[in-house]
C-alpha cells in the first residue's frame, strides 16, 4: 500500500517550510524584479514620472535598428571571446609548471589568486595609473626604447586592448588556483603508465590530463562567459565605455540608457535581451565545453 495522503501532504510542506528561507528573496529579489523588467519593457517609463504607457514592441523594434547597438553588441561578444579563453589557457600553462614545483607551490598559487580576490575597482585604478598617458609606467618603457607614448585608455582599439588585458589578468588567478588543484589530484599510477607507453607533451595533454580535468574547464568555460558578459566594474573605471562608444557593453549600455538617459522602457527591453543573450551562449558554450573536453 501508498503512503498515506496526510503523510505525504505533511512531508511535502515541512519540506516546503525548509526551503522558505530560500525562496522567499529568490521570488523577492529575482523572479519578480525579472517579470516587472519584462512588464517594464513594453512600456515608456522614463524612470522619474509615475505615468506611463504601454507601446507594445517599439522598444525592442528601436533596439534591433539601432546601429549603436549593434556596435555594442559586437564589442561585448569581443570581449567576451577575449577574456574567457586566453585565461584559461594561460592559467593551464603556469598551472602545469607550478606543479612541478615542490618547494612554495602553494605560495605562486596563493599569490596569484590575489588576482582574483581584490576588488575589481581597486585592480582598474590601479591599471588606469599603469596606462596612464602621461605618467604610466608603460608609456616610459615605451619612451626608454624610443618609441612614441600611446594614448593607450583614447584609442578605439587600443582601449578595448586594455580592457581585456585588465580583465585577463584578474581571470587568471582563478583558473590558476582551480586547475592546479585539480592536477594536483591526477592519479600518479596513470601518468606513470602513460609515461612508459611513450605518451609525453601534447599527446599526454590531450590524452590524460585535458580529459581528466575536463569538469574544471568546463566550469570556467561558463562562469568566465558569465562574468565577461556582465562586466561593468572595470569598463566604468578605465573607459567610461569610450572613446565614442568603442568599449561599451550591452551592460553598460544598459546603466546609460536607465540611469544616465532615464529611458526605462528601451532599457529593460535590453535587459531582457541581455538575459536571452546569456542563457543562449551559456547553453552553447557547456554543450560545446562538454563536447570538446569530456570525450
Amino acid at each position: 500500500m501508498g503512503r498515506p495522503i496526510s503523510k505525504t501532504i505533511k512531508d511535502n510542506a515541512w519540506s516546503l517550510g525548509l526551503l522558505l528561507p530560500t525562496l522567499i528573496p529568490l521570488v523577492i529579489f529575482w523572479i519578480y524584479p525579472m517579470i516587472k523588467t519584462f512588464q517594464i519593457s513594453f512600456t515608456d517609463w522614463n524612470y522619474i514620472s509615475p505615468d506611463y504607457d504601454y507601446v507594445g514592441l517599439e522598444n525592442y523594434q528601436n533596439l534591433m535598428s539601432d546601429a549603436f547597438f549593434g556596435k555594442v553588441l559586437l564589442n561585448t561578444l569581443v570581449f567576451t571571446f577575449f577574456t574567457v579563453v586566453p585565461p584559461i589557457l594561460f592559467g593551464l600553462f603556469v598551472a602545469i609548471r607550478l606543479n612541478k614545483i615542490q618547494k612554495l607551490r602553494h605560495f605562486f598559487v596563493a599569490s596569484a589568486f590575489s588576482s582574483w580576490m581584490t576588488p575589481t575597482v581597486v585592480v582598474s585604478m590601479v591599471w588606469v595609473s599603469i596606462f596612464d598617458t602621461d605618467s604610466g609606467i608603460v608609456n616610459y618603457v615605451l619612451k626608454g626604447i624610443g618609441m612614441e607614448p600611446v594614448k593607450w585608455l583614447g584609442g578605439q582599439t587600443t582601449a578595448m586592448i586594455v580592457v581585456i588585458i585588465v580583465t585577463i589578468w584578474q581571470y587568471m588567478g582563478l583558473g590558476i588556483l582551480l586547475l592546479s588543484s585539480a592536477l594536483a589530484k591526477l592519479d600518479p599510477e596513470v601518468e606513470k603508465a602513460n609515461d612508459l607507453d611513450g605518451g609525453r607533451g601534447l599527446r599526454k595533454l590531450f590524452r590524460i590530463t585535458l580529459p581528466a580535468i575536463s569538469p574544471i574547464l568546463v566550469f570556467l568555460f561558463v562562469f568566465f562567459t558569465l562574468n565577461s558578459l556582465k562586466a561593468y566594474d572595470q569598463i566604468y573605471i578605465l573607459t567610461q565605455g569610450g572613446p565614442s562608444g568603442a568599449t561599451s557593453t550591452i551592460l553598460y549600455y544598459f546603466y546609460v540608457l536607465a540611469f544616465e538617459y532615464f529611458e526605462t522602457g528601451p532599457a529593460s527591453a535590453l535587459a531582457m535581451i541581455f538575459l536571452v543573450m546569456c542563457l543562449l551562449i551559456s547553453a552553447v558554450n557547456f554543450f560545446l565545453s562538454k563536447l570538446l573536453f569530456t570525450k
